[in-house]
């Protein structure tokens, strides 16, 4: 009987030991994004089009518009991975940063540096483009925790790294290898304007959980906690919680739609649809991805 209960005890130990170094992790994990925010920078200034998590949770990123000319910015120092065209994300740059973060930097008219390469933050990687899949001229901008993979399950909300409120001091100058390297112009990366995404507060109710809201407002969970600056996944009655909804619809473009066809089903106009997806012409095929707004 002794030993049994000796037994409990030490299960019993285990458990909450177990408990404490989860939270201990999930805080450390906290702590260590807020550090990035001090010294992480927009890759370009522009409106955000589209935010992480949507297209059924398969959008693994966030869409800037910027005009184009515009210049690509490595967010942080960091080294080359890869560089080269892809037949999706058209020019791409990948980097990986020391603080052991990989990102991404899709869809740039030209690229400006090549694998291997020691970059600055603030160095110039590229030119905004509208190559590989791709519906505009944007920067579509990955944030990965490691390495990247096919199916992107280390992705991560870059809005968790970027600080709106300060101004970013950014590289300019040469790298040690002698190249006299692109860089921004100017000692501040400009915010970025949320663009379609709007802010919306919500008092939680009895039966609410994190996983039932980033199901019902199609956000991640860790973005709500992020937002909301929650160690824990548990929420409770009453409780305020801010959310940031991306107030605008994405359509596939099926076989035989039109501009004009798709502005008829969604109460708005054709040039209003060319002018959010930063498009000239009529044209559109099957499976290009328009943004709509609601309205």
């Amino acid at each position: 009987m002794q030993d049994t209960k000796q037994k409990l005890f030490v299960y019993t130990i285990g458990i909450l030991f177990g408990a404490l170094l989860i939270v201990s992790n999930s805080v450390k994990a906290e702590s260590y994004i807020e550090e990035l925010e001090k010294t992480w920078i927009q890759p370009v200034e522009g409106t955000i089009t589209d935010t992480f998590g949507t297209r059924n949770g398969k959008h693994k990123g966030i869409d800037i518009a910027a005009p184009e000319g515009a210049k690509i910015v490595s967010v942080s120092d960091g080294e080359v991975v890869k560089s080269y065209y892809s037949d999706t994300y058209g020019h791409v740059v990948f980097i990986h940063h020391p603080e052991g973060f990989e990102t991404v930097y899709a869809h740039l008219n030209k690229r400006h540096v090549e694998q291997g390469e020691k970059v600055k933050k603030g160095q110039v990687l590229g030119i905004i483009g509208n190559t590989g899949i791709s519906t505009g001229t944007h920067l579509h901008f990955e944030l990965h925790k490691g390495k990247w993979t096919f199916e992107k399950d280390h992705a991560l909300d870059p809005l968790f790294v970027f600080n709106e409120d300060e101004e970013q001091t950014v590289y300019t100058g040469q790298l040690d290898n002698g190249k006299n390297n692109d860089s921004v112009e100017t000692n501040t990366v400009p915010s970025i304007d949320r663009g379609n995404t709007i802010k919306k507060k919500i008092t939680v109710v009895k039966g609410d959980t994190l996983w039932g809201l980033s199901d019902k407002f199609k956000v991640p969970v860790l973005s709500i906690k992020k937002w909301n600056n929650l160690e824990l996944d548990i929420i409770y009655p009453d409780q305020d919680l801010t959310i940031f909804i991306n107030n605008s619809e994405n359509y596939v473009v099926q076989p035989g739609d039109t501009i004009q066809s798709i502005a008829a089903e969604y109460s708005t106009s054709p040039e209003e649809i060319k002018k959010i997806n930063d498009i000239t012409s009529d044209k559109i095929y099957p499976e290009q991805v328009l943004v709509i707004s609601k309205k």
